[in-house]
């Protein structure tokens, strides 16, 4: 059996960033641990909108823009390479939920009908992250900026609800984007000596967009997403 070594390196050097450096930098004092928790909020465009041509008996289908919302959990290590820049890997289990609306439109309008699509999936994502901290406000809080990207991720089995489902030889009605970008900024509130509390706000932008086609003629993607983590962090 070949193995794509693509797909298995970004779950092999996170494994790596886990095994690694607790052992070889603890004693530095310089690797920190954490946890979050991420609402979500996730658009979906329809390419498909407006009128679309009544032909015979034939049914065409024409979307709506949607949103819904999704959540996030995982853990994390962060690394400071040098005063104030941070490194940061972790695993997370994600829930996402699409939702948008399709109308079904016949050459007899009287005969139109409107339903609504849902998507939902639960999935495996290795985030990567380089951050930086500006010095220390009064009280030792401190705000933040980053970027990062989600290095691998393993999607389940969707859950896929329709009401206009017509199916398609040449198209699957599900494709998920591997890979996706994050701008983020944020603020960390010490609770005592150890740990802090953060908040960071993002967006992420994915330059493959997920992508559905419930429909033979109708087709919706996402590629935008935005969130507030709020996570809580061991400050070794």
């Amino acid at each position: 059996m070949r193995i794509n070594r693509f797909r298995i390196f970004p779950l092999a050097a996170v494994l790596f960033f886990f095994a690694v450096f607790p052992s070889s930098l603890a004693a530095q004092q310089r690797l920190d641990v954490g946890v979050h928790l991420t609402p979500q909020l996730l658009p979906i465009q329809a390419l498909n909108r407006g009128e679309v041509e009544r032909e015979g008996d034939l049914m065409y289908t024409s979307g709506e823009d949607g949103i819904d919302l999704g959540v996030s959990a995982g853990g994390y290590l962060e690394y400071e390479v040098a005063s104030g820049l941070f490194l940061r890997g972790g695993l997370d289990v994600v829930r996402k939920r699409y939702r948008y609306t399709v109308h079904a439109k016949r050459a007899d309008a009287s005969l139109d009908q409107s339903g609504v699509n849902r998507v939902a999936y639960t999935a495996m994502e290795i985030p990567l992250a380089i951050l930086y901290r500006f010095d220390y406000l009064p009280n030792n809080d401190r705000f933040l900026i980053g970027v990062g990207a989600v290095a691998g991720r393993w999607v389940g089995d969707p859950q896929l609800k329709s009401a206009f489902y017509r199916g398609s030889s040449n198209h699957p009605p599900f494709r998920y984007n591997p890979y996706t970008l994050n701008l983020f900024a944020g603020f960390d509130r010490y609770l005592d000596s150890r740990f802090v509390l953060g908040f960071e706000p993002y967006v992420s932008y994915s330059p493959t967009p997920t992508e559905f086609r419930l429909e033979t003629r109708t087709k919706a993607v996402a590629q935008l997403e935005a969130g507030l983590s709020l996570r809580l962090r061991f400050d070794n």
